[in-house]
């Protein structure tokens, strides 16, 4: 073998574990399970089992991307009959593959179609009092204003609906910790903190990808735009405490002991404390949900 195919193989070889990283990641898988599966998928489901009827209902998940999201909610809650699944996004490429998977789902496994569509949050491609359940997890963060967004969601939404909203939660006391242990250490904390993640697995934001997160705020911000809206927020939900972290994946007693005692944590009084992102299930007034 010449040197320069040991070469090729070598960075392939590194370019593959690399690539690999949120997949053997404890804590990233465990963030996408709870936000998936508790966060938005139990909210849903309750909302879904507190009807008489679920013939027609209408779940919408804004900012969808390829539909990850949208399709595990719906998993949970295949035994509710009628239930009309769509997903939008401003990305017409990811639309297309949630609908392509959606397809194979249909022809291959016999499951209900999802739906989706590409259109822009601030002008939804929906009528007034269209949509019953709205889930949007991850992306008012990344809108310079989320504001016009918040009330698109209030227009399309029945009298009674439901939006059930995530974003990151700057108010997260080990986060807050860890920012203050960096900058006694002149940076030198994060640097030991996130060694092991790969620019592969989380390239720098860059244009072509959207905004970074441009707009994290505590819930006492949130709270006051969801009201203005019409659409008050009427429960909180608790996230997961930690998201993706190497440091936490090299120490795995301690990641695992973590992820054990999260369920308790979600019962203590300053639970919200101890949450790397927060749930924020709002209802527009008027209406009977059910």
């Amino acid at each position: 073998m010449s040197g320069r195919e040991k070469k090729v193989r070598k960075v392939k070889k590194s370019w593959a574990g690399e690539e690999k990283f949120f997949a053997r990641s404890w804590t990233h898988i465990f963030y996408f399970w709870k936000l998936r599966q508790i966060m938005l998928g139990r909210t849903v489901e309750r909302l879904l089992s507190a009807r008489r009827d679920t013939q027609g209902v209408r779940v919408l998940d804004l900012g969808c991307g390829p539909g990850t999201n949208l399709f595990e909610v719906a998993d949970r809650c295949a035994r509710f009959r009628g239930v009309e699944w769509f997903g939008l996004d401003l990305n017409q490429q990811e639309a297309a593959m949630g609908a392509d998977r959606s397809a194979w789902r249909v022809s291959e496994r016999k499951l209900d179609p999802l739906r989706f569509l590409s259109g822009d949050i601030f002008n939804l491609p929906l009528a007034d009092a269209s949509v019953d359940i709205i889930i949007s997890s991850e992306v008012v963060e990344h809108l310079p204003d989320p504001t016009p967004a918040l009330w698109e969601m209030a227009r399309v939404l029945k009298p009674g609906g439901y939006a059930m909203v995530t974003t990151p939660n700057p108010h997260n006391l080990p986060e807050l910790v860890g920012y203050g242990l960096d900058t006694i250490s002149g940076g030198n904390f994060k640097k030991f903190y996130w060694k092991g993640q790969d620019e592969v697995s989380a390239p720098p934001l860059a244009a072509a990808v959207g905004f970074g997160h441009v707009s994290v705020h505590p819930f006492k911000v949130w709270k006051p735009w969801f009201e203005q809206a019409g659409i008050p927020v009427v429960k909180k939900v608790r996230g997961p405490m930690i998201f993706g972290s190497p440091f936490f994946d090299r120490q795995r007693f301690l990641c695992g002991l973590l992820i054990v005692l999260d369920p308790l944590l979600d019962l203590l009084p300053g639970r919200f404390l101890t949450t790397t992102n927060l749930g924020m299930l709002c209802r527009k007034s008027g209406g009977d949900p059910t």
